[in-house]
């Protein structure tokens, strides 16, 4: 096993949490990091340990990942299709709306809803899945071998805002949950969301959104544009 020395971006990346929340729980001393001439790194035997631990698979190096994946695979408008829309979810914290949301989910018979929210709920007492701008984005930790291959990204919005405990501190309306059977695929459409997330007109239509339609041909016009590379 190496001990090589990990700085907090590439953790960061290793384990698909945001920076942000690394140093968080450097501080709160939830990571064991170390400490040199006022910086923090890491030995990649200590991350190793603690991500067995907490049942966290680390994301090697990716780079060759567009060759793994077809183009049916690479479809983010799909997953969601999979997935469906639905609104006005109800719920007054967290777990009731991650409760509802697994009681909607059209999921293969072998995959056991109970289990499914319950890794749900060990992933938000790790860290939150609140991104920020009233958007959350909950996963299991560990990916789902029931799924057969298929990404599934089904949409969330609630009847009223909850509060994720995300880093800019704004109450969530709108959830994306993704189960994923991999994770390269996981990374992937985590990677083709955020590009979405980061557009101001699709934040705009999530806020006035009534009809799953206007969802998809948003996300189609949008995967459109993405960069080849992810």
């Amino acid at each position: 096993m190496s001990n090589n020395r990990l700085p907090v971006k590439e953790v960061a990346r290793l384990l698909a949490i945001p920076e942000a929340t690394i140093r968080r729980w450097i501080f709160q001393g939830k990571i064991p990091a170390r400490e040199e001439k006022g910086k923090y790194f890491f030995l990649r035997r200590d991350i190793e340990k603690w991500a067995r631990n907490h049942n966290i698979f680390l994301h090697e190096d990716l780079t060759d990942i567009d060759s793994e994946v077809s183009p049916d695979e690479d479809s983010l408008l799909a997953a969601m299709k999979r997935g469906g829309v639905f609104f006005n979810l109800r719920g007054s914290s967290v777990q009731d709306v991650l409760a509802e949301a697994v009681s909607l989910l059209i999921l293969p018979p072998e995959l056991d809803r109970d289990l499914l929210l319950k890794m749900l709920l060990q992933r938000e007492e790790l860290a939150s899945t609140g991104v920020g701008r009233g958007i959350a984005i909950p996963h299991p930790r560990s990916p789902l071998k029931e799924l057969n291959g298929e990404e599934i990204i089904s949409t969330f919005f609630l009847e009223r805002e909850i509060d994720f405990g995300s880093l800019d501190r704004m109450p969530v309306f709108v959830m994306f949950l993704m189960l994923s059977p991999e994770i390269r695929l996981h990374l992937r459409y985590l990677s083709k969301l955020s590009f979405c997330l980061k557009d101001d007109s699709f934040i705009s239509l999530l806020k006035r959104c009534k009809k799953a339609e206007e969802l998809f041909e948003k996300v189609e016009e949008i995967e459109r544009s993405l960069p080849v590379v992810l």
